[in-house]
């Protein structure tokens, strides 16, 4: 499980959506207390 701030996110979204693909989980953090799981 890889996790990173959801500025990391938009600026390597294609990476991360490859990495979703291969079947990998990701969470985005939002501050000190929001996270957002990402699945497919």
């Amino acid at each position: 499980m890889l996790v990173v701030s959801s500025r990391e996110f938009r600026e390597k979204q294609a990476e991360y959506m490859d990495r979703l693909d291969n079947g990998e989980q990701i969470i985005i953090q939002r501050g000190k207390n929001k996270a957002m799981p990402l699945l497919l």
